[in-house]
């Protein structure tokens, strides 16, 4: 596999508003549990170069000259269930592509030549429910949240070109679901208009029926946010991934998984239930089995909205 696709994963949409205690405007993966009878939802688009090439954690000049590009539109929608309880459900739509170069010919016919690889579509469809073990409050701005959901296989993994089936990471969906399990921990300090957060989730892969399974992966997200102005804030994270390596038909694939962290910086505008966050992610560290692309950069925009139906109903909505 020329990359791996759970790195690129598009991130899901924040969960709570600005002046919630225990909130984050990093996605639903990265923030704690949605209000009762909430809704937001949310739009985010990606755009992820993958050009640097690694050989462990050596810097190589990649010996087929491959690029790769990955676009992500992604719909979020979470809600709240229960005082405790909340819903995040996450569907995108993505456009992969990848180039190789190679030297044809001998002697004094010798020429370079490019092939080009795309595949695009519907991925697959995550589902995760999520639990606040311990609710934030204003003497206390602490909270712990746990959750559970899956990955379904919605989306194509069999698309072709000119009669061949294109390789798993050009492909919109990987056709096979994966369990998640995931926890979430935030502390705010509100006099200093900042707050902290810690995010892990672990991604248990299945096989679908090429016989291809995905490794499993460990994603660490830690980092804090400060309120630069009235309705400004900015991000600083740092995100770790620790993934497996793939199997295909019962054999491990030698240029797949390793050890991956990132360095995150984001801006979020927020005013009212309207919130636009602008992000990017740069490679700080890689360690990776055999010889493999790896992300150069990403860079990001989202727009969400939320709705609080009790105050469309007239009760009144706690912070």
């Amino acid at each position: 596999m020329l990359f791996c696709l759970a790195c690129l994963a598009p991130t899901a949409c924040r969960g709570q508003g600005c002046c919630t205690v225990g909130s984050s405007s990093l996605g639903g993966l990265e923030s704690g549990v949605q209000r009762f009878e909430t809704l937001t939802v949310g739009l985010n688009y990606q755009f992820n170069s993958v050009t640097q090439a690694f050989q462990e954690r050596r810097r190589i000049d990649d010996p087929l000259r491959r690029t790769a590009s990955v676009s992500y539109l992604t719909v979020q929608l979470e809600y709240g269930l229960a005082r405790s309880v909340s819903l995040l459900a996450s569907l995108h739509y993505s456009d992969k592509s990848r180039e190789i170069t190679v030297l044809a010919g001998t002697g004094g016919t010798a020429f370079q030549e490019t092939a080009s690889f795309r595949g695009s579509g519907i991925g697959d469809l995550t589902v995760l429910a999520k639990y606040q073990v311990i609710e934030p409050t204003i003497i206390s701005p602490f909270e712990l949240a746990i959750g559970g959901g899956a990955s379904l296989p919605t989306g194509s993994f069999t698309q072709e070109q000119n009669g061949s089936q294109l390789s798993i990471d050009l492909q919109p969906g990987t056709g096979a679901p994966s369990l998640i399990g995931w926890v979430f921990a935030l502390r705010s300090f509100p006099s200093l208009g900042l707050t902290v957060s810690l995010a892990t989730q672990y991604r248990y892969s299945g096989t679908n029926f090429d016989g291809y399974r995905i490794g499993d992966e460990i994603v660490v997200n830690a980092g804090g946010e400060y309120q630069l102005m009235m309705f400004l804030r900015g991000a600083l994270y740092i995100r770790a991934r620790f993934a497996e390596q793939d199997y295909a038909n019962r054999r491990v694939l030698n240029a797949t998984g390793g050890t991956y962290y990132d360095f995150m910086p984001g801006l979020t505008y927020a005013d009212g239930p309207s919130a636009v966050r602008v992000f990017a992610q740069l490679p700080l560290y890689r360690n990776v089995r055999g010889i493999q692309l790896a992300l150069s950069y990403l860079l990001g925009v989202e727009y969400r909205y939320t709705v609080d139906f009790r105050t469309l109903a007239g009760g009144v909505s706690p912070l």
